[in-house]
């Protein structure tokens, strides 16, 4: 298996930094450059652990660990850092308590900004983060987007004390630093998707935080749910993306299935979605037969290195690739598959796993993938276990496919019907405790599509909420991207 080598050091610096907490040891110094270089140590083996190394830290100490041993620790930070002197020591634990993913760390990092702006330390961790959202938008500002890209509308406002519901599904780093994010949120309850979950703890996303009411995250794992609710006035809510996907589903299975594992995944990123991994699955000697379709998005030189990889691992006869596909051409290729399997190390409410649920195909997946509701996987859909396992695995489920009923357990747990009925019973039950009225429910949601709606004609429906929310992004600010309304 494909290691991480960086795993066990990372390992190393958390264990080495919770050893000095627990001996009472760590603000013995007074040195503020020990401070510093330990907390951009940690803050990068945290980082490290909690994507690139989580296969490692899965199998060595467990995916919670980190999270869990700072908060286990946060009451010492806490009470230091709660101190009305303005010691040298304070400061210190501030920092610690802003950088890590601590709980309420994002209220303590409003509080680091206003307390000390001119700090070096405080200033370069700002600037990264304001570096991180600029490279992202820089990287689409030649396209153009059109509003219903990136956000929907799920209930216009109403009468006297009811607001509207606006989803924000896309590019969320785009509201980091606007003025108008203050003005939607006082016609809308926002709804916030972050397309990766809540990865490594995004500070960025604090700034929905501070909005005249709670905003809703969007999230699929307990991970990131259990790191917002520590967060102050941010609601988690465990459904996104793919649970939204619409049930219909014309294409029916083919009598002779060509292979046995499909793999749909960008090919623009392939250390992410590990596609590497999954080629050396194919030569493990419990799939030495296996043949593999391998869908996915990508450039074409992207695309064409992976056909690269395929020739050198020695695969081209049993691999087939396919990119590019137009998203209502996928069932039809997926019904040539007997399972999927997905080793993403991250995601947020995948859509290729319930595609494949749709389809009636079972799924392997990794149990390391972050973002992902992994009680999804269970005796009807398939399997999530850890990467060690995988070559059991996938032989196991090829080998018993009458096991599994997942579009069964697809049409009776998940999709556009069920989960938008979930979402709408919960956001009605919100409106209720922050006292405001609700008179009409949202419209059913989809996973995908311009317009993300199940019946496309309530895209016409909230026009002019859309123009609203256009005139509200482009009328006094120059955005880093160019959004028309339509």
């Amino acid at each position: 298996m494909i290691q991480e080598s960086k795993g066990p050091k990372s390992l190393k610096t958390v264990e080495r930094f919770f050893a000095l907490i627990d001996s009472g040891t760590l603000f013995a110094s007074e040195d503020y450059l020990f401070f510093k270089k330990l907390r951009l140590e940690v803050c990068s083996a945290i980082s490290h652990l909690l994507f690139w190394g989580r296969p490692f830290l899965e199998v060595s100490r467990g995916l919670d660990w980190p999270c869990e041993g700072l908060r286990q620790r946060y009451d010492i930070f806490r009470k230091i850092a709660e101190e009305e002197d303005k010691s040298q020591l304070r400061q210190q634990a501030l920092l610690f308590l802003s950088f890590l993913p601590f709980p309420n760390q994002w209220d303590w990092l409003f509080k680091v900004e206003k307390l000390y702006p001119d700090d070096g330390e405080v200033k370069s961790f700002l600037a990264e983060e304001r570096k991180k959202g600029s490279d992202r938008l820089r990287k689409k500002g030649r396209k153009v987007y059109k509003v219903r890209h990136f956000c929907q509308v799920l209930k216009a406002p109403g009468g006297e004390n009811e607001k509207g519901v606006l989803r924000i599904f896309s590019i969320p780093y785009l509201f980091h630093s606007l003025q108008p994010l203050r003005q939607l949120s006082r016609r809308y309850l926002l709804l916030v998707e972050p397309p990766w979950g809540v990865v490594c703890r995004h500070t960025w996303l604090r700034k929905f935080s501070v909005l005249e009411d709670p905003t809703v995250f969007g999230v699929n794992s307990t991970e990131d749910i259990s790191f917002l609710r520590s967060q102050s006035h941010a609601v988690p809510y465990g459904l996104a993306h793919g649970d939204y996907l619409f049930e219909s589903l014309e294409v029916k299975p083919t009598r002779i299935r060509e292979f046995d594992i499909i793999f749909n995944a960008t090919f623009d990123e392939l250390k992410r979605k590990r596609h590497e991994l999954m080629l050396e699955l194919l030569n493990h000697p419990l799939l030495k037969d296996v043949r593999a379709l391998f869908l996915g998005r990508g450039k074409k030189t992207k695309v064409e290195h992976f056909k690269k990889l395929v020739k050198r691992a020695g695969l081209q006869g049993r691999v087939t690739i396919m990119a590019n596909l137009l998203r209502e051409n996928v069932p039809a290729h997926l019904s040539r598959c007997k399972i999927g399997v997905h080793l993403s190390l991250n995601e947020n409410g995948c859509r290729s796993i319930y595609e494949y649920f749709r389809s009636d195909l079972p799924c392997v997946a990794s149990s390391a993938m972050a973002g992902t509701n992994l009680s999804i996987f269970n005796p009807q859909t398939g399997m999530a276990v850890t990467d060690q396992e995988l070559p059991e695995a996938i032989a196991f489920a090829l080998e018993h496919l009458d096991h599994f009923t997942p579009r069964r357990w697809f049409l009776e747990n998940s999709g556009s019907s069920n989960s938008t009925r979930r979402l709408n019973q919960f956001l009605r039950q919100l409106f209720e405790n922050l006292g405001y009225q609700w008179r009409t429910d949202i419209v059913p949601l989809m996973s995908s599509g311009p317009g993300r709606y199940a019946n496309p004609a309530d895209y016409n429906l909230f026009g002019e909420e859309f123009a609203w929310i256009h005139d509200c992004l482009t009328s006094a600010n120059k955005l880093p991207i160019k959004v028309v309304l339509d």
